[in-house]
């Protein structure tokens, strides 16, 4: 006795891909939620994975006066970000206060490989 025809499991298949894809845009291909959380005490917490040669993440949206906390998540080597306009930076986590608006591209702390000088992101203050 035959269970199913060819066009069901392709139906079935199909149907599971558009489901896991649409997990995927939901929450991030990093498993977290895109937005970030606020905290009790008010700070804006991101976690960014750093990987050769990139972030995900790669741009971060806060407001002025916003208190910030960014976890870097290195993923395959010691990566960091540096903010140098803003003159921040470090190896697995950033604290700091929005003081400026504007947008302010980041940069890989370590070298990282070839890619390391076009590994970059960017935050935007409004």
């Amino acid at each position: 006795m035959k269970c199913c025809n060819n066009k069901t499991i392709i139906a079935v298949i199909i149907l599971a891909v558009i489901i896991i894809g649409g997990f995927f845009i939901v929450k991030g291909f990093t498993g977290k939620a895109i937005d970030n959380s606020i905290t009790d005490s008010g700070v804006r917490e991101f976690t960014i994975k750093a990987f050769r040669f990139g972030y995900d993440p790669n741009t971060i949206t806060v407001n002025k006066g916003d208190k910030v906390k960014i976890t870097i998540d290195n993923i395959d080597t010691l990566h960091g970000i540096r903010i140098p306009d803003l003159g921040i930076k470090g190896n697995e986590v950033l604290e700091f206060t929005a003081e400026k608006t504007g947008e302010f591209i980041w940069y890989c702390t370590n070298m990282c490989g070839e890619g390391h000088r076009e590994m970059s992101g960017k935050l935007i203050v409004k």
